[in-house]
């Protein structure tokens, strides 16, 4: 009977850490609010999971606090940015979608092409700024190069993703209150376990390192 009240033991374990993706996707929400500083609030939520995923759980509001505070005009920035890439390459694929001649079919492949590896980039980006020192065009070459070298990795990252959020929206809706925390811990698993191993960032931290 002991065992069932005790902290180790692998339910309560488990009920933990669903609690934990809970309180990391309030606190993505919250911190996203703005939508300015969707970035900052996402290489938060990267810092804190990496950590999760490293064995080096903790105080996960002042962690998250901690990486959103430093850097935040950098993260802003790289949003922006991002945020401006897709925003005109969906507004192309829309338009060239809809055009009727076969020159529009072509270029809008073309872009579809060019959205697949924008992608892959947005999914590196913030957990590459949560883990390195590294200016903005630096982050942005590196999340090419190394989505690109773990291509199958990156590709199961997304579509981890999207499962995720399908089943919240299409088949069980509370999914959602911990879909932010859930994504980016199993992300984080990846890159820690898998990616990052590859190159050393392993040991690397840029906010609040310990």
């Amino acid at each position: 009977m002991a065992k069932l009240f005790d902290y180790n033991n692998p339910v309560w374990r488990f009920m933990g850490k669903v609690a934990d993706m809970f309180f990391l996707t309030v606190l993505w929400v919250v911190f996203s609010l703005p939508i300015i500083t969707i970035g900052a609030s996402t290489k938060a939520l990267y810092y804190v999971t990496l950590k999760m995923a490293g064995g080096k759980e903790g105080y996960l509001w002042q962690y998250f606090f901690q990486a959103f505070k430093e850097g935040l005009g950098q993260s802003v920035a790289v949003w922006l940015i991002l945020l401006a890439i897709g925003l005109f390459f969906g507004w192309d694929l829309y338009y060239y979608y809809h055009l009727r001649f076969p020159a529009a079919v072509v270029v809008f492949w073309l872009f579809f092409v060019l959205s697949i590896f924008y992608l892959f980039v947005f999914t590196m980006a913030f957990p590459l700024a949560a883990r390195l020192e590294a200016g903005v065009k630096k982050l942005f070459f590196l999340s090419f190069m190394v989505s690109l070298k773990n291509f199958s990795w990156v590709m199961l990252m997304i579509v981890a993703a999207v499962c995720i959020i399908a089943v919240g929206v299409f088949v069980f809706w509370p999914v959602l209150l911990f879909s932010a925390g859930t994504i980016a811990f199993v992300n984080s698993l990846i890159l820690e376990k898998v990616i990052f191993p590859r190159y050393g960032w392993e040991k690397i931290e840029n906010a609040g390192g310990e």
